[in-house]
């Protein structure tokens, strides 16, 4: 008979092992303990687990992710880490998991569930199923450095001495003018886990400190993420000031307001949207709706912010 564990109920070596089979992600006992330690999003049993005849056939992960709404902050739910054992494939392992994240985070009053995926994979219609719902608000740019490098007003630098403590202190303040993904617990730990502090470059217009971007030199490539400037700043001008800090051949900027969809469209960059990668919502409960979700967070408008760090 199939039983949910929770993390601390099972060997964390067959956790391990079903995330290293399902999606090479290494979730060692001392990778889960660090984000336990430093991440305060995890819900306090950080997974759960199908389990029969003591073998671990899937896992989903939940965590508490803080938003900000036209009503102030709510949180909304995260699932993470979906895994199967490939030996336990088509018995709906990973279905009656999510149905029990669900009703637990249902339980801790949260009225929306979200996560991040690629729509070519089989979760992603899995998600489906379930009542998630792609917002298509991820778009990909793309140019040559020659249509990218340009005049600006903007300068970009890297952190020197401030470090990570300068990217969370213009976070804080630019973001406060923007929904969706707009606080952060701090310090925030899957930046510094993440991002390398030679790929933060910091924006600025007449040494003042506006914004940030990440940027990161793939062979020939230009790759740009993370892009947060206040209002009033163009996104190609920002683009700009940190592509004239590389010499290469090509440009690859990440995206989510329309704003920057058609700024970066009319400098010249070929823009796709939606991408492969889909962020896709799920109502919890039977009064709320994604077009409610839509409205609260402002998701699909130029005020809706969210990067790859923050979801699941």
């Amino acid at each position: 008979m199939m039983k949910i564990l929770e993390y601390d109920d099972i060997d964390p070596f067959d956790a391990f092992q079903v995330s290293m089979l399902a999606l090479e992600f290494t979730l060692t006992s001392e990778h889960a303990a660090h984000i336990r330690q430093t991440d305060p999003r995890p819900f306090p049993f950080f997974a759960i687990y199908a389990v029969e005849d003591n073998k671990v056939l899937g896992q989903v992960g939940v965590f508490r992710l803080p938003m900000i709404s036209t009503q102030g902050r709510e949180d909304v739910g995260g699932v993470w880490a979906v895994s199967t054992h490939p030996q336990y494939s088509g018995r709906g392992v990973a279905s009656i998991l999510l149905d029990e994240a669900h009703n637990r985070m249902r339980d801790a009053g949260l009225r929306f569930s979200t996560l991040g995926t690629n729509r070519y994979r089989v979760g992603y219609r899995l998600y489906q199923r379930h009542g998630y719902e792609d917002t298509r608000v991820l778009a990909t740019a793309l140019a040559r450095w020659e249509t990218a490098h340009r005049p600006t007003r903007l300068r970009a630098r890297q952190p020197g001495s401030e470090g990570y403590n300068l990217v969370e202190s213009i976070f804080q303040q630019v973001a406060s003018n923007y929904l969706g993904f707009a606080w952060r617990h701090t310090p925030f730990a899957p930046l510094r886990d993440k991002v390398k502090l030679g790929d933060v470059w910091i924006l600025e217009k007449n040494t003042q400190p506006l914004g940030y971007v990440f940027a990161h030199l793939n062979n020939s490539m230009l790759e740009i993420s993370c892009l947060l400037v206040p209002d009033g700043i163009d996104t190609t001008e920002a683009v700009a000031a940190v592509v004239a800090q590389f010499q290469t051949s090509y440009v690859k900027v990440k995206i989510t307001r329309p704003i920057d969809v058609v700024s970066l469209g009319r400098a010249g960059f070929q823009v796709a949207q939606p991408t492969w990668g889909a962020f896709m919502v799920k109502p919890l409960t039977p009064d709320a709706t994604v077009e409610d979700a839509r409205q609260l967070f402002g998701i699909g408008t130029d005020r809706f912010l969210i990067s790859w760090l923050d979801m699941t």
